[in-house]
């Protein structure tokens, strides 16, 4: 009885979300990462070192952005973003407060909770710390950034570049419903197939352009392995995935036969796919208005201009 519940349920939603008529494969993951605004050499308060450790990507692309490069004494090492090849140390996302202390950071900021014990243990020793939170919104993290900083104006000018590009967007609908959008990846869950729902960068993505996150419209939050039967349940019309993951898929084409139960959505049934920068579906931070507005004008182009 309960399979065949499924199954009728299986049924509905295939009904419900297999109109499209389009079929696209975009790549758009040469969108600028960051708005270009200041260099580092335009810096208010130059100073003669590195002095401050970010723990976060998110954080780093908001010092790059502010033209705080080369104030950054450490970061994480795994960040695809030009800007950085000159940071003096790279650290785990997972680094010890003995090994940051030995870095003599003026200041340490990091934007996940499982980073507090590290902010605590230095602030006990003198050092100044700071939890900006990776859930907080884009313009948020500028603002408490650029005060650490000292960077205010520049700040408010990022702030105010953000926000034109949020203000640009105009949503796609589909038959006369939002589109339904899954960031599918093979991260957060060990090296399971998983999908990005509530509270997560991608989440806040998918609705500055007016979209659903399937996965979160079914319950899911942060990112969890999908079966498919949860992918089937989804039903999304795009699939969004990360340019550094490609080759993980197996290719643009490996991506429809290796990840559960994708080639039987709307999504997979058209090929609709579309490849974004890391950072941008990854970290709502600098690059949150490009991110915005670059998919936006991806799918307009592949369900409007079509």
């Amino acid at each position: 009885m309960i399979l065949l519940r499924l199954v009728s349920v299986l049924c509905v939603f295939t009904a419900l979300f297999s109109t499209a008529v389009y079929s696209a494969s975009l790549n758009i993951a040469d969108a600028v990462p960051y708005p270009p605004l200041y260099k580092p050499v335009e810096a208010k308060e130059p100073t003669d070192k590195p002095d401050i450790v970010l723990i976060g990507a998110d954080l780093v692309e908001v010092a790059v952005a502010l033209g705080a490069a080369d104030r950054i004494l450490a970061r994480p090492a795994d960040i695809d973003l030009p800007g950085i090849e000159n940071t003096p140390h790279k650290i785990r996302e997972w680094a010890g407060v003995e090994g940051v202390l030995a870095l003599r950071p003026a200041l340490v900021v990091a934007s996940s909770v499982t980073s507090q014990r590290v902010l605590d243990g230095l602030n006990s020793v003198g050092v100044q710390t700071a939890m900006i939170d990776r859930t907080l919104p884009a313009t948020e993290k500028v603002s408490r950034l650029a005060a650490l900083l000292k960077l205010e104006e520049r700040g408010e000018k990022l702030n105010a570049a953000i926000e034109a590009d949020y203000a640009a967007i105009e949503p796609v609908l589909l038959d006369g419903r939002k589109l339904r959008i899954v960031h599918a990846s093979k991260m957060g869950a060990g090296t399971s197939f998983t999908a990005g729902g509530a509270e997560t960068a991608i989440h806040n993505l998918i609705l500055r352009v007016g979209a659903l996150n399937a996965a979160a419209e079914v319950g899911r939050d942060r990112y969890r392995p999908v079966t498919p039967e949860g992918m089937i349940m989804m039903a999304p019309d795009v699939i969004l995935i990360s340019e550094k993951e490609i080759d993980s898929f197996g290719g643009m084409d490996g991506i429809w036969g290796s990840y559960p139960g994708i080639d039987q959505t709307p999504a997979g049934r058209q090929r609709n796919v579309i490849v974004m920068r890391e950072l941008h579906v990854r970290a709502d931070a600098a690059s949150s208005g490009i991110a915005t507005k670059a998919l936006a004008s991806a799918l307009q182009e592949m369900f409007v201009k079509s």
